[in-house]
């Protein structure tokens, strides 16, 4: 264990100022070290958000004797006001929820949805080229349906104790009062100006009011989302998607529309058309546990799985936790799955996903005996599994943004939910409306429909989601779950939750020591360590070791905000990614470990 754990340490790194001296754009929300401690805590009821301000409304929801679906609806609104660069009502959600009465598993899918206004060739120039990633954000094109909001609604349907309204308390309370700014939302305000923002006066009065950033002394308040939040919390889903914040949303996004209309955007139409979709989970047996995690439109889902299943079949043959191969599999297990979800994975109102061919037994056999344990495979071809026959399809690049957050809660009768939330990039499109950030996730389509004659299952079509890499994960064991985990990132999502499951349930990690970890991310010709302000000797012997079996090393500081609970010896256990501000909270609670 001893190799392993020295690469796991915390090792701090520091930003130099300015503060986006060295922030990549496009893995926008990298922009924090870690912290010197971890917030960690344990009970019978757990809590880890990636804000100490939601974690504690989520805990006093579950004071007040709600479920943990009332939590995630306390959290998640407190986030739109407090991490707004990451969530928040004008953008999109998937929960993964077990209850507990029921000994059931269900997938609420709250993903934006394209209007039924947009054009195939959308991203497209008038020279045939896509257009930049960076222009497109800004753009109202960019901006999908929201789901965020209608996913809460149906969530607290279905799983809620509390009055709806209840859960808004902290949020109201908070955009009106206002709280004191943190490191990182300054910085992200800073971001969101080197990406652009001349594009978007609102987001210039609220969130730089007189061309200032705010500071951490002074109280930050968004008086417009206070009344937004106020009428939702008052008249419900309806007051968004056909009330007078949808009225207001549609006015402003008709202000700023070209007057010959050639920007498309999202109306009225598809806000009352926007519905909650109801998933059947998608889970695999990893060893002796069930990995449970959110279908397509999630590419995130089946690369978990499928990384876990190939990392599984080829570690039992040659595997050891001191030695290289441990590192070398997972990298070659998560550069196979990225080839697949680049190529087969899609909104299925469009194009049929071959889902159940992809996680087969055989189809995952078949894809580990590619994988050399000895030399690295660059760029590998997608497989063809089962159920893919008739599908004449071409594979997409990878996307870019990461404005994204992860929330985990489990309650006092066992209730369990694992939700990400987003807007796509940082401050989504710093488009704004009533206060609210808007989304640019269509961006997360390809912006070619078609390479080479052949469709791309990702492309752009009316009312379609995009594909997503939000991944939210509840393990089982012997049918009663025992580990809850995911993260923000972009498209690496998966390569932060794969590398946490191995730790969580091969390593026997605890959730301190899973958020501490130094992680592993791949490209198609790369393989990507996390970078450290010293290099450890077991740092240097992962790199030389994977060098020396082909591997190409590049060094970056991840954006991950992994949040993890788990099951152990009577209680369960969380933790919060020291790389961002998350807070672990808990009833019955256990001296901090």
């Amino acid at each position: 264990m001893k190799t392993y754990k020295q690469f796991g340490l915390i090792l701090l790194f520091t930003l130099p100022l300015p503060l986006l001296a060295q922030v990549n754009w496009k893995a926008p929300e990298s922009i924090d070290g870690k912290k010197a401690s971890v917030s960690t805590a344990s009970g019978q009821a757990v809590i880890v958000t990636a804000n100490p301000l939601a974690s504690d409304a989520a805990l006093q929801a579950l004071k007040d004797g709600g479920s943990a679906m009332d939590a995630v609806v306390s959290a998640q609104t407190v986030l739109a006001v407090v991490e707004p660069q990451s969530s928040g009502l004008g953008g999109g959600s998937f929960l993964l929820y077990w209850n507990q009465a029921k000994k059931s598993l269900y997938a609420l899918d709250g993903r934006e949805t394209a209007s039924a206004q947009v054009k195939e060739n959308m991203w497209i120039t008038t020279d045939g080229k896509a257009v930049p990633w960076l222009e497109a954000t800004k753009s109202l094109s960019s901006i999908g349906v929201p789901g965020t909001t209608a996913l809460l609604w149906e969530g607290h349907r279905q799983f809620g104790r509390l009055p709806w309204k209840a859960n808004f308390k902290r949020s109201i309370q908070l955009a009106k009062e206002g709280f004191f700014p943190s490191l990182r939302f300054l910085k992200s305000i800073s971001l969101a100006k080197t990406l652009g923002i001349n594009h978007s006066k609102n987001f210039s009065s609220i969130y730089l009011p007189n061309n200032s950033l705010p500071t951490q002394k002074i109280l930050f308040r968004n008086k417009k989302l206070a009344s937004t939040l106020s009428r939702i919390a008052r008249k419900g889903v309806n007051e968004f998607y056909r009330g007078e914040v949808a009225d207001e949303l549609i006015a402003d996004l008709q202000l700023q529309q070209n007057s010959n209309n050639t920007v498309q955007t999202i109306t009225h139409e598809d806000l009352a058309k926007y519905k909650v979709q109801q998933r059947k989970p998608i889970c695999r047996k990893y060893r002796s546990w069930k990995v449970c995690s959110f279908p397509p439109p999630s590419g995130g889902g089946v690369a978990v799985l499928q990384a876990l299943g190939t990392y599984e079949l080829l570690s039992k043959k040659n595997w050891s936790k001191e030695t290289i191969n441990h590192w070398h599999l997972l990298a070659e297990s998560l550069r196979f799955s990225d080839a697949d979800r680049s190529h087969w994975i899609g909104d299925p109102i469009d194009w049929p996903v071959p889902i159940k061919g992809l996680l087969e037994d055989n189809y995952i056999k078949k894809r580990a005996n590619i994988i050399q344990s000895n030399t690295t495979t660059f760029h590998p071809l997608p497989g063809k599994p089962k159920g893919s026959e008739l599908l004449n399809l071409a594979s997409q690049p990878r996307t870019a943004g990461g404005g994204t957050t992860h929330l985990v809660v489990v309650d006092m009768d066992g209730n369990v939910a694992s939700y990400t939330s987003s807007v796509e990039t940082v401050f989504g499109s710093r488009h704004l409306s009533g206060g609210m950030v808007l989304n640019n996730q269509l961006t997360d389509f390809s912006f070619l429909s078609n390479v080479s004659g052949k469709a791309v299952a990702n492309r752009i079509r009316p009312n379609k989601r995009p594909m997503s890499s939000m991944s939210p994960v509840i393990v089982f064991r012997n049918d009663r779950p025992v580990l809850a985990v995911g993260s923000p990132g972009g498209w690496l999502i998966p390569h932060y939750i794969t590398n946490a499951l191995i730790g969580a349930l091969d390593l026997k990690l605890s959730p301190k020591e899973v958020v501490s970890q130094k992680l592993l991310s791949v490209r198609p010709d790369y393989t990507v360590l996390e970078k450290s302000s010293e290099l450890s000797k077991a740092h240097a012997n992962i790199h030389k070791g994977l060098t020396n079996l082909g591997h190409k090393i590049k060094y970056s500081a991840f954006s991950s905000g992994l949040a993890v609970i788990k099951w152990h010896q009577g209680s369960w256990h969380g933790a919060a990614d020291p790389r961002r501000e998350g807070k672990a909270v808990s009833l019955q609670e256990k001296k901090n470990h």
